[in-house]
């Protein structure tokens, strides 16, 4: 197989269960006028899914690639599309029905069903979210126009669409009840469902009414879909999300009550995507992911998927994103206290460690976390940031050992080499009660740009820029670079820094003039979008250790305007033979 003439992918050629499904080479495709080339790193697995793959539901032909769900990579752009640059993340729904084959290593889609992916998720989170999310959100919003103080019901709660539903309809400051089993009741409070109803014991026709929207995932038949009519006011919404027929004499019926029916089938919509993807940034909004399965296990995941008791959503994870696996290994080791993870992503025989503390090798690892775990056991992990660049991951994280305390500010940099973590180093810094400029180490109080449109084109522009200000600022120690790259609103959070461009010049005017004799050397820059990062060794005095520091930048219409840093002194001996650089 080569990468540039064909890729993986699962498909079937006659309907049936799911051992139909086969994992196959098939042609790489290639982007077409308005279209977009994604290397897929993720993709949502959706009852819509299994329901063709058994039988010709909403879509007939063979051989078929399943899969409308979509988070990854740009990879190549067609003539006209403006929106999308290669390099950036974007998650989308491929045009539904006819637009199907994600459950592949790449897809090609209309470039305005996609949106660029919020930096604060993955690409498994990012791809369980676009056919359920759309869907709840034309339901609830677009159909209904749910608004603060309605009862909104939906039924199967818990369900991929239900669980996201009961989250949007909150963020609209409906009273949400949800229809679940009960052992999923904690989970639906969890998401902010205001009451919910077990449905194997109660009727919930005895115990509704005035219920002001009805979302119906569910209900086949006029029987099913009758109880659900029982329970709304008049002018009321039923909305059914199951493309079943439905006869004229029950409409009639329906709007004789005052009621308004409505049978949705989702569409491709990037305005729809956007207002999700701001749901995910502000907080509002997030998948519960039940399982994930590698894209050749595809067949198991539409089994599970089939039992019906699955809660939120199943993943194929087509590609483990480096950020991914970082984030993740940190995690599971540091909180979880579960290694196994060690054997997966991390170099055997060759991993090389920078942190003074922790000697080489992928057992030592296993053990110095373990020996970590059991003297914090209460210890939580919260990354505030990563960049990718290249064979580099940069994780901007939070960590409290202890409950209660400030914790600590710390920048873990990653190297992978075929596909494993291989090379590792780290800078920790506690963080004080306060800060010079009285902003959090970890907040941001600029605007996140990240992935705005145009920002990761702009990648390397940024480091180039970044890379030009720490030479003159740091290393020929120029305070004039202030004047030439810091923008008026900079923002900063190292703790000794002021706030300001003003500031940033009278704190180094001043540490240059009581260390003369003082340097900085970069090491290396990390960069993506606006964020640019800058590992750096710093002397005060000849012949110090000195500290080792990384500086991380975020840039915005070529000024630099926000700025994090970690530091930790270089100690005299170290459990491994390599320098912290």
């Amino acid at each position: 197989m080569t990468d540039t003439e064909t890729m993986r992918a699962i498909s079937q050629d006659t309907y049936g269960a799911p051992d139909v499904l086969q994992e196959t080479l098939l042609p790489k495709p290639a982007p077409g006028v308005s279209e977009i080339l994604v290397a897929v790193h993720a993709a949502g697995v959706n009852p819509t899914d299994w329901g063709n793959r058994a039988r010709s539901a909403t879509i007939a032909r063979m051989p078929l690639v399943l899969g409308w769900d979509v988070s990854g990579v740009v990879e190549a752009v067609g003539v006209g599309v403006t929106l999308f640059k290669p390099g950036d993340e974007v998650f989308g729904m491929l045009p539904y029905p006819g637009g199907v084959g994600s459950h592949a290593e790449y897809v090609t889609g209309p470039a305005r069903v996609f949106t660029h992916k919020p930096a604060g998720i993955d690409h498994v989170q990012a791809g369980a979210l676009p056919l359920a999310a759309l869907t709840a959100y034309q339901a609830l919003v677009d159909t209904a126009g749910v608004r603060a103080g309605q009862r909104v019901l939906i039924h199967a709660a818990a369900g991929g669409v239900g669980h996201l539903a009961v989250q949007i309809a909150k963020d609209r400051g409906a009273y949400v009840i949800g229809t679940a089993s009960a052992a999923k009741h904690d989970f639906l409070r969890s998401l902010g469902a205001d009451e919910v109803i077990d449905y194997h014991s109660v009727d919930f026709t005895e115990v509704l009414s005035d219920i002001d929207v009805v979302l119906d995932p569910i209900s086949r038949d006029s029987a099913a879909r009758a109880r659900s009519v029982a329970v709304l006011r008049p002018g009321g919404t039923l909305v059914s999300i199951l493309p079943v027929p439905v006869d004229a004499g029950e409409l009639a019926a329906i709007a004789e009550r005052g009621i308004r029916y409505e049978s949705l089938l989702v569409e491709a919509d990037q305005a729809g995507m956007q207002a999700i993807a701001a749901l995910v940034e502000t907080g509002a909004l997030r998948a519960h992911v039940e399982a994930t399965f590698p894209l050749a296990e595809a067949a198991k995941a539409h089994t599970l998927g089939e039992t019906g008791r699955t809660t939120g959503k199943i993943v194929l994870t087509v590609r483990d994103s480096k950020a991914h696996v970082a984030s993740q290994l940190l995690h599971d080791v540091f909180v979880l206290g579960d290694t196994a993870i060690v054997d997966r992503v991390v170099r055997p025989d060759s991993y090389i460690q920078h942190n003074p503390l922790a000697p080489d090798g992928a057992d030592a690892l296993k053990y110095f976390s373990g020996a970590m775990r059991q003297q914090f056991p209460q210890a939580a992990f919260e990354p505030r940031r990563i960049i990718t660049d290249g064979d580099l991951v940069l994780l901007h994280s939070r960590y409290v050992m202890v409950p209660g305390t400030e914790g600590l500010a710390v920048f873990d940099l990653f190297r992978f080499q075929d596909g494993k973590i291989a090379e590792h180093w780290d800078v920790i810094q506690e963080v004080p009660a306060t800060t010079a400029s009285g902003n959090d180490m970890f907040a941001t109080l600029s605007e996140p740009r990240t992935d705005a449109v145009g920002q990761r084109w702009f990648t390397a522009y940024h480091k180039e820029l970044v890379t030009a200000f720490v030479d003159q600022l740091l290393v020929r120690k120029d305070l004039t670079a202030i004047d030439t790259y810091v923008g008026v609103d900079y923002h900063e959070h190292s703790p000794t820094i002021s706030d300001g461009a003003a500031g940033l010049k009278a704190d180094l005017g001043s540490y240059f003039d009581k260390f003369p004799q003082s340097s900085v050397t970069p090491k290396r820059v990390i960069a993506e979008g606006d964020l640019v990062a800058v590992h750096s060794h710093y002397v005060d005095t000849p012949g110090e250790r000195g500290r080792s520091v990384i500086d991380l930048f975020r840039v915005r219409d070529a000024r630099i305007v926000e700025h994090w840093s970690s530091e930790q002194a270089v100690p005299e001996t170290a459990a491994n033979d390599n320098t912290m650089f």
